[in-house]
């Protein structure tokens, strides 16, 4: 078998190439990232009530739409997440928030008059939202099912922890699932070395997350595994190990996810305060190439940014519908956010605003962004591009422009630059750029919303801050 001293030469000639593009200005200096999740980032949404966010909103023409929901309890906190919940069993709290979580879906189709949400994909999230008793997970299952129309749903998804798949109580919560129409699970794995595992503080170990996983094909759901790179803990020869044994494993997916020190979400990972080392800038871009030749001679492609499989039709129907055609994504719970077509909106982080907000019959929305015209421009670039690809006719559709009028300096750099290419149809990542894919998507982010100042890009043709003005968005 291969070693990692097998991979580093091409890992070695990639960083090369991006150490160019960081001296054009591309990368910031010290390689750091904020990744381009949403646009603009959820940090910087400002305060908005309900009525201020959704009174122009109206539910899209067909009635469809994508649903998320976030339950905010974990066995324990892990170093990387940058999302508040509560940890340990907390039975009790629980027990109150399903009573208010289901009220908070009736609050919300009583104001669009709803009888049924009908959604195309739906996603439950957290957190560990398998982290409750089965007969806690039923119950919740039974009501969302009264509650949503599952019949033009593609994929029912769950993000989970190896530790509430295994043993007696994790079978049953397969079967569970099942039962209601869950289709497909994400499983945090993270780590196949215990060691990580623990710098981590995951409360699984290698032996439990293969246990996870073989239950879940048994159970005959379509399985997504992922894994972090650049976390302490990890080098070139344990990461190395780590992605072989995955390509063996019995899944339909691997996702790959670089460690994010600074926060994207409201709560600032532990991962600061570690005092073991992180792996720098170079150290975690070459893990990264390693995995991707590991994963590529092995037949696992990307076919939606970080997702490898060896089926397009494998990847998140979630995922690729929010961030790829752009349609409108509901959330609940606390932290749930919203994506719509025009605007974006967070619930309040804090069960006890949370509570309040529901015990009033208001929607517990604390954060949001309606987008005017420029900024629904650049939206509808950056998250597609990230993503996948800018497709023409719906950003004209969307813009009343074409997408060759607008921001005509940078992309033309994009392209002297091997970042982006096009056609007749479409304009989207090179190999090159899908390496750095947010820091090409973050290009278009308006001077206000970079995540770094411009003193820290060196001042070369790939500064974001430059060719950025509201004239190079429109194209005039």
């Amino acid at each position: 078998m291969k070693t990692y001293k097998d991979y580093l030469p091409h890992a070695d000639e990639r960083f090369e190439a991006l150490r160019e593009l960081q001296k054009e200005g591309l990368i910031c200096d010290d390689g750091e990232f904020v990744p381009s999740v949403h646009y603009p980032p959820i940090t910087q949404y400002n305060e908005m009530s309900p009525d201020e966010v959704l009174r122009t909103y109206t539910i899209p023409g067909d009635g469809l739409t994508d649903i998320y929901v976030h339950f905010p309890f974990c066995i324990q906190s892990c170093t990387f997440c940058h999302y508040p919940g509560l940890v340990g069993p907390q039975i009790e709290e629980k027990t109150r928030f399903l009573k208010y979580l289901k009220r908070e879906f009736e609050i919300y189709m009583e104001r669009f008059n709803l009888d049924k949400i009908r959604p195309r994909s739906v996603l439950i999230g957290g957190g560990t939202p398998t982290y409750l008793p089965p007969e806690m997970l039923e119950d919740f299952l039974i009501f969302f099912n009264q509650k949503v129309d599952l019949s033009k749903c593609k994929q029912f998804n769950y993000d989970v922890d190896p530790n509430s798949l295994v043993g007696e109580d994790g079978r049953r919560r397969l079967k569970i699932m099942r039962d209601y129409g869950v289709t497909r699970l994400t499983i945090g794995v993270q780590s196949l070395d215990n060691q990580v595992l623990k710098i981590m503080n995951r409360a699984h170990n290698i032996t439990t997350a293969i246990e996870a996983i073989d239950n879940t094909k048994e159970f005959g759901f379509d399985l997504n595994i992922e894994f972090i790179y650049g976390h302490p803990g990890e080098n070139y020869e344990n990461w190395t190990q780590v992605i072989q044994k995955a390509v063996t494993l019995n899944t339909d997916e691997i996702q790959l996810y670089r460690l994010k020190v600074l926060a994207y979400g409201d709560k600032q990972g532990y991962i600061i305060n570690k005092r073991i080392e992180i792996p720098d800038f170079e150290q975690t871009m070459k893990m990264k190439q390693i995995a991707i030749d590991i994963l590529n001679e092995n037949g696992w492609y990307e076919n939606l940014r970080r997702v490898y499989t060896k089926s397009k039709k494998n990847i998140s129907h979630y995922a690729y519908n929010q961030c790829c055609n752009l349609y409108d994504q509901i959330g609940f719970g606390p932290t749930g956010f919203s994506s719509y077509r025009d605007r974006f909106t967070i619930n309040t982080q804090y069960l006890d605003k949370y509570y309040e907000a529901i015990d009033n019959n208001i929607l517990p929305v604390s954060r949001g962004f309606v987008r005017p015209k420029e900024q629904q421009l650049r939206w509808s670039i950056i998250l597609p591009i990230k993503n996948m690809d800018v497709k023409k006719p719906q950003f004209e559709r969307m813009n009343e422009r074409k997408l060759e009028s607008v921001f005509k300096e940078k992309m033309k750099n994009l392209k002297d630059f091997g970042l982006i290419e096009e056609d007749d149809k479409r304009i989207k990542l090179t190999d090159m750029g899908s390496f750095v894919a947010d820091e090409v998507a973050e290009q278009f982010n308006s001077v206000e919303y970079l995540p770094f100042e411009r003193s820290r890009y060196a001042d070369g043709i790939l500064n974001p801050y430059k060719n950025n003005t509201t004239e190079d968005a429109f194209g005039e």
